[in-house]
């Protein structure tokens, strides 16, 4: 039998470069992380993901020319995006509606929860009180029509005093806004 020798070449890393990946490593990692941390990143990154589901449900429901919802479940810090409302017609029991995906706050591993944070009025230009559940639409769903159109509303998410508010006009157009220093931006 013929044994294989390893042979091993001069052509490695030097001592300097791998101190110099390490330093650049360490540099980025001192920048990334405290944002990373900071309770605006984390419910902002949760806003845009529910941003982002809401204009997807709207998509859904164009592309599909049925009605499509969002359930938002507050007991349980998730919400539920369903295609169908299942045997029994309707979207607040989703046990056999069609889901299309959950979102579980939980699984961002943000503490991000349904609620106003700082804000001290809803994100409406009246700047009527905020509401109880943290939630505007009626029975905390958002419905699309084979339109495109929707109720309108706001769902509010915090991450201690950070609050950011992702809503719908009834045109199906869908909104963040950011409070920041007594207002909504």
């Amino acid at each position: 039998m013929k044994k294989n020798k390893l042979k091993i070449s001069g052509s490695g890393f030097s001592l300097l470069e791998l101190m110099i990946v390490i330093a650049i490593i360490g540099i980025i990692s001192s920048i990334s992380i405290p944002m990373l941390l900071n309770p605006e990143h984390r419910v902002k990154r949760v806003a845009r993901e529910l941003m982002g589901d809401m204009q997807g449900a709207r998509m859904g429901a164009l592309r599909s020319n049925m009605d499509w919802a969002i359930v938002f479940d507050t007991a349980n810090d998730r919400y539920l995006i369903c295609s169908d409302r299942g045997a029994d017609n309707t979207w607040s029991a989703t046990a056999d509606n069609t889901i299309v995906k959950t979102v579980n706050f939980d699984a961002h591993s943000t503490g991000v929860v349904y609620g106003p944070g700082a804000a001290a009025f809803d994100a409406t230009a009246a700047q009527n009180p905020l509401p109880g559940d943290a939630v505007s639409y009626n029975a905390n769903i958002l419905t699309f029509n084979s339109r495109g159109s929707c109720n309108s509303g706001f769902v509010y998410l915090a991450y201690n005093n950070a609050a950011y508010a992702v809503g719908t006009l009834s045109t199906g157009i869908v909104r963040i806004r950011h409070w920041n220093n007594g207002a909504w931006r």
